[in-house]
């Protein structure tokens, strides 16, 4: 039963974005992407995740200002937090970016950050470079120093990158910003992020829905405290016994606690055709189907009623493990 993902809802804290409201988050990466015309002629700088965010004239409020800078914040968060690959393919005459990644999840992303403005251009071992849509120009820059993959035990995949600062034809990374990404679910990045009040609510309400939730985080690193995890995290590379224990020790110390939360995505499973009648066939027929996730039980249930894997009205059992541990699902239908 495989399928196509689109990321179809956004929560930054205080207020969340589906459908037509993405319109609001495009203007807001429009306002950081496309920079106006200087009066002494210079030439555009690279954006920084410190670079004043300036409203648009026509909403100069505070509470407006602030959402503008958190959403502009999470959608360069999830720009640059990922393992996709750019290519360039050509389809009846014309060319065009196309993502390639172990994780349909992850491109499901990326290409809601290009809807939104902001384009994956280029991505190599140690650089990703981000262009404005509306402009063709780049406006991020970075070195890429840590990659921590995705694992099934992990549930969460994270990135160290220093910045590229200064005017875009000429660039440096000279006392650049250092800033660690982290995307994953709601389970282990609850205690990771820094305390908040809306976390658990927003992913029990996405999952409600049918969306697979991933919550995502930042923390800006000195460039001593880099320096001492980069040395620590070699040091624990080289052990013969329990290396991997090591490392993870490492990256908890250093990088996996009180980050800032961002916010969360929400992206959505789309079926393939003919999935719906096929399972609901065989349900007629008296097949017994069981479906075993990793998703929240919430987004397992549901998923379950809109693949017709059970009838609306049927009673659901539920069997899962505490919720302080990874949520595994297993449902199936009385009849």
């Amino acid at each position: 039963m495989m399928s196509e993902m689109e990321m179809k809802k956004i929560h930054v804290g205080t207020v969340s974005y589906a459908n037509e409201a993405m319109d609001e988050v495009y203007s807001y990466v429009r306002s950081f992407t496309v920079q106006p015309a200087s009066e002494n002629n210079e030439p555009p700088t690279l954006v920084t995740p410190s670079s004043a965010y300036v409203a648009p004239l026509t909403s100069a409020t505070r509470t407006r200002r602030e959402i503008g800078s958190r959403v502009r914040d999470v959608v360069l968060a999830l720009a640059l937090c990922h393992n996709v690959t750019p290519t360039n393919e050509e389809k009846e005459g014309k060319t065009f970016t196309a993502y390639q990644a172990s994780s349909p999840d992850e491109i499901a992303i990326v290409r809601w950050t290009e809807n939104v403005g902001l384009r994956l251009l280029q991505r190599g071992r140690n650089s990703m470079v981000l262009q404005s849509v509306d402009s063709g120009r780049v406006v991020v820059r970075v070195r890429i120093l840590n990659v921590f993959p995705f694992t099934s035990e992990g549930k969460r995949m994270g990135i160290v990158v220093r910045f590229f600062q200064g005017p875009e034809s000429a660039p440096t990374e000279e006392g650049g910003e250092i800033w660690f990404y982290q995307k994953g679910a709601d389970t282990v990045m609850s205690s990771i992020v820094a305390a908040n009040d809306w976390l658990d609510e927003e992913t029990a309400n996405m999952a409600r829905e049918g969306l697979r939730t991933l919550v995502v985080g930042r923390k800006k690193l000195s460039a001593q405290t880099y320096e001492e995890f980069s040395t620590t995290y070699a040091q624990a590379s080289l052990s013969l016994h329990g290396r991997d224990n090591a490392l993870a020790d490492v990256v908890k110390e250093y990088l996996e606690h009180d980050l800032e939360l961002l916010g969360v995505t929400g992206v959505e499973d789309k079926l393939q055709k003919d999935v719906k009648p096929s399972l609901e066939l065989l349900r007629n027929a008296g097949i017994k189907i069981w479906m075993l996730t990793g998703d929240k039980v919430e987004t397992a249930r549901c998923v379950a009623v809109s693949s017709k894997l059970v009838a609306r009205g049927q009673y659901v059992h539920t069997i899962a493990k505490s919720k302080h541990l990874y949520h595994y699902a297993s449902l199936s239908a009385r009849y």
